[in-house]
């Protein structure tokens, strides 16, 4: 009887050391994966090209882009692939608008978008002005 006494004490023992290395193995996975977390990718990338909204293959360099909401607010000009692009820091949805001015006031050409920024994408919009 004695025999199985320290036996089944025995076994208690090595499943009490196993729960345990379990318990620190889950709190050591915890822990690194809170630490992975923080250092996500949150730069959110934006990549608006205007074209003209009356030949859709036509693309529109240095026009005027705004995109904005609020409290955010980024102005610039078009590149010779009618491309404005900007890195945001944070998740958002902000208006585009688009302007090419014209030699005379008539002529000017206005487009407006609106584009959702994903952290650690890039997201690319098309604004048709008209």
């Amino acid at each position: 009887m004695h025999v199985q006494t320290t036996k089944l004490l025995n076994f208690l023992g090595t499943m009490k050391a196993i729960y345990k290395s379990f318990v620190l193995a889950l709190a050591v996975i915890g822990i690194v994966s809170a630490f992975s977390m923080c250092n996500k990718d949150t730069d959110c990338n934006a990549v608006v090209t205007v074209k003209l909204q009356s030949d859709t293959n036509t693309i529109v360099p240095n026009a005027i882009v705004k995109i904005h909401k609020q409290d955010v607010y980024v102005q610039g000009v078009s590149d010779a692939n009618g491309q404005f692009r900007h890195t945001f820091k944070l998740e958002a949805i902000l208006d585009i608008d688009a302007k090419v001015p014209g030699p005379v006031a008539p002529d000017t050409l206005y487009g407006q978008s609106v584009i959702r920024l994903i952290p650690g994408k890039t997201v690319y919009k098309t604004v048709f002005v008209n």
